[in-house]
């Protein structure tokens, strides 16, 4: 019986090191990025106040293209009526046309449309993303 517990050891270490090795490849990268950006637009045309309080942080900013700030609550206020107002609105996923720029803990997303761009940034605390500021700015058209 004693011969088993070093075999039960060395079974346990490997399992550990392989759910290690598993949690550092869902850490900050650019395909967790890309989801939780996916989730954020999910959770805005669907109202869903709940997912967007636990992923804008608590002091998250957008400001609008006018220059208009607007704090979380108005965020987490507007997507509420747009759901309402909006029933069934299709959600869209990241356009491909967005880049992803991550430096250590800290992810920039800008996203190019045709009349706006505009930027979402991102930290990467307790496991998993949260929404810190968006910058929208209206496109000239040359």
């Amino acid at each position: 019986m004693k011969k088993l517990v070093p075999a039960g050891w060395l079974v346990g270490a490997c399992m550990m090191l392989s759910l290690s090795a598993y949690a550092a490849e869902q850490g900050p990268n650019e395909a967790s990025v890309r989801d939780v950006e996916n989730a954020w637009s999910r959770a805005f045309i669907t109202g869903d106040a709940k997912a967007l309080d636990d992923l804008l942080d608590p002091a998250y900013v957008s400001v609008n293209a006018s220059g208009v700030p607007r704090p979380k609550a108005e965020i987490v206020a507007a997507a509420t009526r747009f759901a309402q107002q909006h029933p069934n609105t299709p959600v869209q996923p990241l356009q491909p046309t967005s880049t992803v720029s991550i430096k250590g803990d800290t992810a920039v997303v800008t996203h190019h449309g045709d009349k706006e761009t505009s930027v979402d940034v991102f930290y990467y605390s307790q496991g998993r993303w949260h929404a810190w500021y968006s910058q929208h700015t209206t496109r000239t058209t040359t």
